[in-house]
């Protein structure tokens, strides 16, 4: 693992010696993070969450450049993050339409360049490299989004007896509930870890409230990938915590869904969740999605689900031709793994893979080493997200927008937090009081 601590010692050296004016302004870039992210509460400001995050960054490289700092930042994850984005920027000129893939390309481009300003903004604005400017926007963006959303769900009729009506979050085409689902299984452990580095009674109401409405809003979104994927975030902290006693909360959970299952069938509720036809849709363009893998399985036919749908626009026609009976035919693969397989082809999906492996493994090293209870509810809670969203990506191709964005601030923010898990708390410094 590379270890960052000469960063950090050296940014405690030097920023000893900038004048009041320049800390205030390495301050406000620090903090401007903490606003990114609240931005990415909805998905209606995520062009604003993105010109924002790089006017940061620009300011960020431009006070480095003229303090003669270097703005590279070496991580762990380099190999693997730099390998997959040099492999979909192989794979381009052999994609069926190499114009729609350069165009989104650059979307895969952002997203490592989020991961690494985010890095460089805490490195560079705070005297002991921690990610302590994104707490109190998770806990304020979660409260306004999850309150939204369901006040919105209640208005519509939602209930809890049938799933005709379900949590997402509003927009003017519809309610996104695919989104809010995707959000709530991110914001959800991190909701949980700053309950757990709470030491007030009043900022543990706060964080116990707006988990909660989190709470609620999985719940009402009718989900069945987000609840798998908060299962598996159950078991994933049961391990964490007490691995002995995994297998026995299993067991327990196995049988009180195996009753509730049984009760909801015997009395008619939720009858949609136990439908195959729901799940028949998504069969249907994973066959053709399989077919594409199988096709070309070195360099796919080409990155970007636009090409995907480009490609079987006639299929899709033939599907709903042929099973009219099927509620939704869909025309992207609504799997992450899925659709890096079919746009790069197995070798993309290889390193995607060590990708989120190489982070999953380095957060869990961090988090055995963590030397406060800050830093380990922190770590903990990351954790926890990794392990929820890399199930859920099964399900959905949710690595875009602003989940992206948050994903790569709380991984960027974990790795500069652990540099530091030696240091006085982060939390109890500022944040939490």
């Amino acid at each position: 693992m590379v270890n960052l601590h000469t960063d950090v010692e050296h940014i405690v050296k030097t920023s000893s010696s900038r004048s009041p004016a320049t800390e205030t302004i390495w301050a406000l870039l620090g903090w401007g993070i903490g606003f990114v992210v609240l931005l990415g509460f909805s998905p209606k400001l995520f062009h604003v969450q993105e010109y924002f995050f790089f006017s940061l960054l620009t300011g960020t490289v431009f006070f480095c450049l003229k303090e003669g700092k270097s703005i590279w930042v070496r991580t762990p994850y380099d190999i693997p993050l730099l390998g997959f984005l040099a492999w979909i920027c192989l794979s381009i000129p052999f994609s069926v339409d190499p114009g729609l893939s350069l165009e989104e390309a650059p979307k895969a481009l952002a997203q490592a360049a989020v991961f690494y300003g985010t890095c460089l903004i805490i490195r560079e604005s705070s005297r002991n490299g921690d990610g302590r400017q994104v707490l109190w926007p998770i806990l304020c963006g979660a409260f306004a989004c999850y309150a939204y959303s369901l006040g919105d769900f209640w208005e519509r009729g939602g209930n809890i007896w049938d799933r005709e009506i379900r949590a997402g979050f509003p927009k003017a085409d519809g309610t996104d509930i695919t989104w809010l689902s995707i959000n709530v299984l991110m914001v959800l452990p991190m909701l949980f870890a700053g309950l757990g580095m709470s030491f007030e009674w009043k900022s543990r109401g706060a964080w116990g409230a707006v988990f909660l409405l989190a709470l609620l809003c999985l719940f009402f979104s009718y989900s069945r990938g987000a609840w798998l994927g908060a299962l598996t975030q159950i078991l994933l902290g049961v391990w964490l915590i007490h691995k002995r006693m995994v297998l026995k909360i299993a067991m327990i959970g196995a049988v009180c869904l195996s009753l509730l299952g049984s009760a909801l069938v015997y009395g008619n509720l939720h009858s949609r969740i136990f439908d195959p036809s729901t799940v028949f849709g998504r069969l249907l363009v994973w066959e053709l999605a399989a077919a594409d893998v199988g096709a070309h399985p070195l360099v796919g036919i080409g990155y970007g689900n636009l090409v995907f749908e480009q490609r079987h626009q006639s299929d899709f026609v033939m599907q709903r031709t042929a099973h009219a009976t099927v509620p939704d035919i869909l025309t992207k693969p609504h799997s992450w793994y899925l659709s890096v397989a079919v746009g790069t082809g197995l070798p993309g999906l290889v390193l995607g893979c060590w990708l989120l492996g190489k982070i999953g493994l380095t957060v869990h090293a961090a988090f055995l080493k963590a030397e406060n209870w800050e830093t380990r509810c922190w770590l903990f809670g990351v954790l926890l997200m990794l392990g929820g969203f890399s199930i859920r990506l099964l399900f959905e191709d949710g690595f875009g927008g602003s989940h992206s964005y948050l994903f790569w601030i709380l991984v960027a923010s974990s790795l500069m937090i652990s540099t530091n898990s030696g240091a006085k708390s982060f939390v109890s410094r500022q944040v939490m009081g």
